[in-house]
């Protein structure tokens, strides 16, 4: 369980705001990572961590919605986004289709409001994506579906930094060995987008053995000696 709750101050101090209706803020708001988004959770599970009933997490949402401090973005054929409102002032939005935007055990996903000018862009070319297209499949899983359009926003800066398309797959390939071999648990894989944005990838951009780097293997004790002569025969071979 996370430790924080990403929700605007406004929303404690709001008078017009029933305890439920703020738990509910509260619970989406755990499920936000600081790219601000993309992060999906059914209301199921919003439900017990608000300790509410799901009826009530789908009421909460429309006045949530109503009152600015949640923006729905359509998504026809595919689950709706829920943008957590942390700048702008409450307004009373229109409530027209948003009852019906709320289905029943659907899936929310919870996001802060992306800072003005960090839209993606359209001209994104097909060799950046083919990048991400060869990854894909290769980084680990985690419980919410990766988003590719934040993948792909937090990646082609990085390769318009001049950092090699192979070099990336490569380190995910890498981290993915590292987390099968540590059997790390889907809910602490690392965010896909936050991977490249926080330059995560440099990391695995080093030669693994046993999907440890030199560092990891010094600071476990083992023998470093070791470590490069298993490196130095790995790339004998590769050789």
């Amino acid at each position: 369980m996370p430790s924080l709750s990403i929700i605007p101050a406004r929303a404690v101090m709001d008078e017009s705001l029933t305890p439920n209706q703020l738990r509910v803020l509260c619970a989406i708001g755990i499920h936000t990572d600081k790219l601000g988004g993309n992060v999906w959770t059914s209301v199921r599970t919003l439900a017990r961590e608000a300790n509410v009933s799901e009826r009530t997490i789908q009421s909460a949402c429309v006045v949530l919605v109503e009152r600015g401090y949640l923006k729905v973005v359509r998504r026809p054929g595919s689950t709706n986004l829920y943008e957590v409102q942390l700048d702008a002032p409450p307004t009373l939005a229109s409530g027209e289709g948003v009852q019906e935007l709320l289905r029943e055990g659907g899936a929310i996903a919870a996001a802060p409001k992306r800072p003005q000018g960090t839209t993606p862009k359209n001209n994104v070319s097909a060799d950046e994506k083919a990048v991400l297209d060869a990854l894909w499949s290769k980084y680990p899983k985690r419980p919410e579906p990766h988003s590719y359009p934040a993948a792909l926003k937090a990646l082609v800066p990085v390769l318009r930094a001049g950092v090699e398309g192979a070099r990336i797959v490569r380190a995910v390939d890498r981290y993915a060995t590292h987390c099968q071999l540590n059997h790390t648990e889907p809910q602490y894989v690392k965010s896909m987008p936050r991977f490249f944005a926080d330059e995560f990838w440099r990391a695995y951009d080093v030669v693994l053995v046993h999907g440890r780097t030199r560092e990891e293997w010094a600071r476990s004790g083992q023998d470093v000696s070791k470590f490069d002569a298993m490196v130095a025969t790995q790339t004998q071979r590769s050789a």
